[in-house]
């Protein structure tokens, strides 16, 4: 116990005696951390207070990372895909690019014409597999050649080359899956359908027409109580509507229509010049409209008595 330790009756004595009222500071003669300080040399003789135990200082904060760039020297990420710089310096200081102006609109077009879910790019995609088919009509039938690595080079080496790095690199695979995409989109939306196991047929105007004349569509949406409309009571509103007035409509001086595997020009060309309307590829022109746009189809836009679509198409 204490009271038995000679060294705290010790002090307990010198305090009595009045050895320690000093204003001095008092180390414990047992254990004082001040004493082993000054004997490691850390602390000066006579210090008052001991060197802390703790840091005093706040952490230091923690250098922020970098940011991990994907991209190599020279690019950087624009829309989850590497750019190279050129193509955001068009002349803006020594040693810009001095190239072309770049068209952005054209870049969105090009990314368009990949995407396989859209009409766009599904006839795009399937424009490269274009095959004899069955009689009249336009037929597509997937080629794991087209597009190959190499495919067309007049070089020997690359020829050879792209054809062993292709399938190691996956590509066919990738090619087809691209193809199957596009060729459900244009089932889906019945611009066609399959002939045998391997082809693939467009619908001509006429029967593209009949495929989708039947079906209903509810211009205020599929809800309870809704009224529908068939394509081609919605169709027949919408030639009526757009009827030229008497003393003839405006001319038609330039048909870009048709650039689609599954649409025909709206226009054709007499003997003597003039355009005149095809009718059934307008038709079915309409109809792809009211398929596409089901709830913007009016019969009466604005009160004016006609038919047509709110908010664009």
């Amino acid at each position: 116990m204490i009271g038995n330790d000679p060294r705290y009756q010790a002090i307990i004595d010198a305090y009595k005696a009045g050895q320690l009222q000093t204003t001095a500071p008092q180390y414990n003669p047992i254990y004082d951390i001040r004493t082993e300080q000054i004997k490691a040399g850390e602390l000066p003789p006579g210090s008052r207070f001991p060197n802390p135990q703790l840091p005093t200082q706040p952490p230091a904060e923690d250098t922020p990372e970098e940011p991990f760039d994907p991209c190599p020297p020279g690019y950087q990420l624009i829309d989850g895909v590497c750019q190279p710089d050129t193509m955001f310096d068009q002349g803006g200081g020594d040693g810009g690019y001095q190239g072309p102006e770049i068209d952005r609109a054209q870049l969105a077009v090009d990314k368009m014409a990949k995407d396989p879910t859209i009409g766009y790019g599904a006839s795009s995609i399937l424009d490269d597999y274009i095959s004899p088919g069955l009689g009249e009509g336009t037929f597509v039938s997937f080629d794991p050649s087209i597009g190959r690595l190499g495919s067309g080079s007049l070089s020997p080496f690359l020829n050879i080359g792209g054809a062993i790095l292709d399938p190691i690199l996956g590509l066919p695979l990738r090619r087809e899956n691209l193809y199957n995409q596009a060729l459900n989109f244009m089932l889906e939306n019945k611009y066609g359908k399959k002939v045998g196991n391997d082809l693939f047929k467009f619908y001509s105007p006429t029967e593209y027409f009949s495929q989708v004349a039947g079906d209903v569509i509810y211009p205020q949406g599929n809800r309870q109580g809704a009224t529908g409309v068939t394509v081609a009571d919605a169709v027949r509103q919408l030639q009526q509507a757009s009827q030229a007035s008497e003393g003839g409509g405006a001319p038609i001086a330039e048909d870009l229509s048709g650039g689609l595997l599954y649409t025909s020009p709206l226009t054709t060309q007499t003997s003597d010049g003039k355009r005149v309307r095809n009718e059934p590829a307008y038709r079915a022109a309409l109809a792809r409209n009211v398929k596409a746009n089901p709830t913007k189809f009016r019969s009466n836009v604005g009160g004016t008595g006609k038919a047509g679509f709110i908010g664009g198409r």
